[in-house]
């Protein structure tokens, strides 16, 4: 695993040029680039730039989003990563769960979901 939501820290750099632009630019970071924070309230082409830069650096094969159901951003940018993995010829799926409980999602769901897609992409 290249990136989650807690891993991935696309820091912006900051200008150090002067103090008032340095205080600035901690401020951006602590409130936009952390993890998860940026993911959850950021645009939805953070996920598919983020996507697209991890497939691109680390030659990926497979992109696996495992998306939380009470995490309904996650879930509204499902679309978009889908496109994004379909534009860069890789393969995707979405994993509805519910980290809690078990009975949304059995164990045994995922991984026969999982043991299908791969599969059917000729992965395994």
């Amino acid at each position: 695993m290249v990136m989650d939501m807690f891993g991935n820290y696309p820091y912006t750099m900051i200008d150090t040029s002067n103090e008032e632009q340095m205080w600035l630019d901690i401020a951006k970071r602590n409130l936009f680039d952390s993890p998860m924070v940026r993911q959850a309230r950021g645009v939805a082409d953070n996920f598919a730039n983020d996507i697209k830069r991890i497939v691109r650096d680390y030659k990926i094969d497979v992109v696996i989003w495992p998306g939380h159901m009470g995490h309904k951003d996650g879930s509204a940018t499902v679309g978009i990563m889908r496109e994004t993995c379909r534009d860069l010829n890789v393969p995707f799926i979405h994993l509805g769960l519910d980290l809690f409980d078990k009975r949304y999602t059995t164990p045994d769901q995922l991984k026969d979901k999982l043991s299908q897609f791969f599969r059917a992409m000729g992965l395994g």
